[in-house]
């Protein structure tokens, strides 16, 4: 089953959320956001965004995990040159 792309209108993107890592399996196994604890049953996908590294104000590397917690579906982001985790998008 697809998430629908509705997208949650009280998200803020910018704020840092807590990970929980597995570092034998290089993934994350949960998330605090909004004051909740998001266990995480699957992830679905992953991928980078990596563009302009030749100039530092320009410079962005994040990684990306679309992850299924308690039935929603996450986009969670980990931003390389800032060194922290956020919510990037929500999808019911």
């Amino acid at each position: 089953m697809r998430p629908r792309t509705r997208t949650d209108p009280g998200l803020d993107a910018a704020a840092s959320i807590a990970v929980s890592w597995d570092r034998e399996r290089k993934t994350v196994t949960a998330f605090v956001w909004r004051d909740h604890r998001w266990r995480i049953e699957r992830i679905e996908r992953t991928w980078v965004v990596e563009t302009g590294w030749w100039n530092d104000e320009l410079h962005v590397s994040r990684a990306y995990s679309r992850v299924v917690a308690e039935g929603r579906w996450f986009d969670l982001c980990f931003d390389r040159v800032r060194r922290r985790w956020s919510v990037d998008k929500v999808m019911n």
